[in-house]
């Protein structure tokens, strides 16, 4: 029998023969293809697959590419060795540039500049802004205005004191009323409804509602107030332990003159009498124990709801902190003074928001006997810790009024606190970086709207979800766009 074998048609004559095919009949030399079949023993049909092959193939390669360093795609496998290595390294990164850049070569494996790290944080910084300048929050938020800084330069902050949205996170060039109020009438122009505003004493911040002309109430900060309150407790402690230590020094003192005590050492040598030190020591401790009980009764006096869950009578309120103030400035101590002063001048805004809420609730509760008040009221102080619901856990003929008085209350606000929270966040990322870079404020602004809080009643929420924004992107997916159309034509 004949043995029949194909003839090896190697890339090299396939490629040949393609071109040769490639050239358009006019031009082709008569019998080509049937030279072609004969010399390599192929079909005709075969000969035409090539020709198309390459002609595809052509078009490819002579496709317009994007300007710069052509893309580059390299696997990554997401082993347990991958993530080890990445909890590894993360805690270690700071989030400067160079950071960064180390991070891409200790946990993808990837190598990249300096200049090429900044590019790309400047373009998700404009997207970020683009994207922060977009959102429109439905409901009118519980203002809260403060300002942080970096050096000399001042981050002016609006959050929400409901949702913990950051509406403004800006760097500015001052702190002045006319830099506040322009950045209020951008709010406002945004679609920013403000409930109230709280904030310090911060008289640039107040003069900036007043040329902004916003007409809303302005709430004082309690905040400060009690933070002012608590530094000058710990001083007061402080000055009583003191004082108890030289009286007892004094009173050992006293029993080794009189041969009633032995101890090794020296003798004890009295820098104050005892009389004196005895005296000392018992004033001090009335003092800070009285500081303690007023600040107390203060604090107290201007919450919504009694110890007894009864809603609050401003005029008590009043009478209350009037003569706390009066028992304050009796302790004779020149710090407790300034702070009763202090006190004193702030009552009247410190009492408005308790005016507003006796206002919309006593029409509501008039007519509900006494327990039923008590347990609306009650119910809403422990709502988080109990986790209640008005549909499941309150009686179905009280749910109406329920939701009334819980959202009328949830307006209650008298406090920055939240902004300065935010700032103790902040804080540490404008250290790092030494400054405000044009791109970290418009991403710590996106990121802290998109996460989901993980403790506290605010868990398993994101700040746009509680603020009204329906399908608000995930924070995965809203840095997944980050790199839109401006950043198509950067190479990776």
């Amino acid at each position: 029998m004949a043995e029949y074998r194909v003839p090896e048609f190697t890339a090299e004559q396939r490629a040949a023969a393609a071109l040769q095919m490639l050239v358009p009949l006019p031009d082709r030399q008569w019998g080509l293809v049937s030279a072609l079949v004969c010399q390599h023993g192929v079909s005709r049909t075969r000969l035409y697959e090539l020709r198309d092959q390459a002609w595809d193939a052509l078009v490819a390669a002579l496709q317009p590419q994007p300007v710069g360093r052509p893309a580059q795609t390299t696997p990554l496998s997401v082993d347990k060795a991958c993530i080890d290595r990445t909890i590894a390294t993360l805690p270690l990164l700071k989030g400067s540039v160079r950071d960064v850049r180390l991070g891409l070569e200790l946990i993808l494996g990837v190598t990249r500049s300096v200049g090429y790290v900044s590019q790309a944080l400047t373009i998700a910084g404009e997207q970020a802004t683009e994207h922060n300048l977009a959102i429109r929050v439905p409901l009118p938020i519980l203002g809260e205005a403060d300002e942080i800084f970096q050096g000399r330069q001042p981050c002016l902050t609006v959050v929400d004191g409901r949702s913990f949205l950051v509406v403004n996170l800006t760097p500015a060039a001052s702190r002045d009323g006319t830099t506040w109020g322009v950045t209020f009438l951008d709010l406002v122009q945004r679609g920013i409804q403000f409930h109230d505003l709280a904030c310090d004493g911060g008289t640039g911040l107040r003069a900036g509602v007043r040329e902004a002309e916003l007409l809303i109430p302005l709430r004082p900060d309690l905040f400060h107030l009690l933070q002012d309150a608590q530094r000058l407790t710990r001083r007061l402690e402080g000055a009583a332990y003191r004082a108890l230590e030289t009286a007892e020094r004094a009173r050992q003192a006293e029993l080794e003159a009189r041969g009633l005590l032995r101890r090794r050492g020296p003798r004890l040598k009295l820098k104050v009498p005892l009389p004196a030190a005895e005296c000392a020591e018992a004033v001090a401790i009335a003092r800070a124990d009285n500081w303690e009980w007023l600040v107390r009764e203060v604090r107290q006096a201007l919450e919504p709801i009694t110890p007894a869950h009864r809603l609050v009578s401003v005029g008590e309120s009043q009478a209350t902190v009037e003569t706390a103030v009066a028992l304050l400035k009796e302790l004779a101590h020149p710090d407790i003074t300034l702070f009763a002063d202090d006190l004193q001048k702030k009552t009247p805004e410190l009492l408005a928001p308790l005016a507003w809420v006796e206002q919309q609730l006593t029409p509501l509760l008039t007519g509900l006997d006494a327990d039923t008040q008590a347990f609306i009221l009650w119910a809403w102080q422990h709502r988080h810790a109990l986790n209640l619901h008005i549909d499941t856990d309150i009686p179905e003929a009280l749910r109406s009024l329920v939701r009334t008085v819980w959202e009328t209350l949830g307006l209650f606000h008298r406090s920055s606190s939240l902004a300065e929270s935010l700032h103790s966040w902040l804080r540490p990322y404008l250290q790092i970086h030494r400054g405000m870079p044009k791109w970290l404020l418009p991403l710590l602004q996106l990121f802290w709207n998109h996460h989901r809080f993980e403790r506290g009643k605010r868990a398993g929420s994101r700040p746009l979800e509680l603020a009204g924004v329906k399908d608000a992107p995930s924070l995965a997916a809203m840095l997944g766009q980050l790199f839109g159309p401006k950043a198509a034509a950067q190479p990776i």
